[in-house]
């Protein structure tokens, strides 16, 4: 089984530099510009999917949505836990806005990040049950027919997923920018007595030519 993990484009959330959460931010006009070089790049390369699920936040949903319009793949399927992970109180507000009221969080360390109980929000616990969930839904039923999934969510999420797919244990703490309109593939396959995650490749936005509306350089 292939897993295509993507990111949805930049959003108002993202342009405003907003600590999003599971609020619902639709894409910016450059989101929807990202989503059609993302397509055009699936295109190029022959990257078709056989099945597609989705964030129910619109920025990825719609971002689902260009993607199978200009591929002519099959649409998105709402899948509610590829939704990102629930920031709580901090949620809306900006990272300046985020250091001023929470200082808290301002002076965590780098492994205590992706845990948002102590503001309302989702338990880094929790985040992994989710993950574990998603990865086994998708064994179950892709596993043997060796299929090709597309993934639509969010960062925080995505890289959650990501972790616990091609990492033995799976480590508290990690640095994988997963930009807008990045695509990640990770390829699953027996080792050694075990059903892994390779990870094949990670190809950001900016890398993947020009803009199939405009003929313009990336932005």
């Amino acid at each position: 089984m292939d897993i295509l993990l993507v990111r949805h484009g930049e959003s108002q959330g993202n342009a405003e530099g907003r600590m999003q959460g599971v609020s619902d931010y639709p894409l910016t006009d450059r989101g929807r510009a990202q989503a059609a070089r993302l397509a055009q790049f699936l295109v190029d390369h022959d990257l078709g999917w056989d099945h597609h699920f989705a964030s129910p936040l619109s920025r990825a949903l719609e971002t689902a949505s260009i993607l199978s319009s200009r591929t002519g793949r099959p649409a998105a399927e709402l899948e509610p836990r590829l939704v990102e992970l629930d920031a709580g109180s901090l949620s809306h507000l900006s990272f300046e806005e985020i250091h001023r009221r929470f200082p808290a969080y301002a002076r965590r360390k780098l492994i205590e990040l992706h845990d948002y109980e102590e503001f309302g929000g989702e338990s880094y616990a929790s985040v992994q049950l989710r993950a574990r969930a998603v990865r086994d839904s998708l064994e179950e039923r892709y596993r043997e027919s060796k299929a090709r999934v597309l993934l639509v969510g969010h960062g925080g999420f995505n890289f959650q997923l990501l972790k616990l797919l091609v990492c033995e244990p799976v480590p508290r703490f990690g640095s994988v920018k997963m930009g807008n309109c990045g695509v990640t593939l990770v390829r699953m396959s027996e080792r050694r007595g075990t059903y892994h995650g390779e990870l094949v490749f990670h190809v950001p936005n900016e890398l993947m030519g020009r803009d199939s509306r405009s003929g313009s350089t990336p932005p």
